[in-house]
């Protein structure tokens, strides 16, 4: 031995030190970078949401809140669509016979009180569409 201190040298029959394991970072890496293009596809596949629709434009003219109660409400369209042989309507639809009968139309008369006369009564009359919706 010399002055310097012993010497240590691995004997020739060791393997060399073992790197750690990239399997489990990969698996990390891997499926977060499937969550990012999950994410990705389906915010552009979605639908756009609708705007909110004002509804001061839909009132009418001289017309105040109070006087109309259906003022705040929307009244959406009512779009009639025949179906093709074979197709069928999407769920939540109302389905109008072809063959039904026509729309009629009904006359309520109106409720009266004991003070009134049988001959003041004004008939209310309510009119509906095939698919049974009240045409204001």
């Amino acid at each position: 031995m010399d002055a310097a201190g012993p010497q240590r040298t691995a004997p020739k029959g060791t393997p060399p030190r073992a790197k750690p394991d990239a399997r489990p970072m990969r698996l990390a890496l891997g499926a977060s970078g499937l969550a990012a293009m999950s994410a990705l596809a389906a915010a552009i596949v979605l639908p756009p949401r609708p705007a909110a629709q004002d509804t001061s434009a839909l009132q009418q003219p001289g017309a105040s809140v109070g006087a109309n109660p259906t003022a705040g409400q929307v009244q959406r369209p009512i779009v009639y669509v025949q179906l093709s042989p074979g197709q069928t309507a999407p769920p939540g639809a109302t389905v109008i016979d072809p063959s039904a009968p026509t729309p009629l139309t009904v006359t309520v008369p109106a409720p009266t009180s004991a003070a009134q006369a049988p001959a003041a009564q004004k008939p209310v009359v309510i009119k509906t569409t095939a698919s049974g919706k009240v045409i204001p």
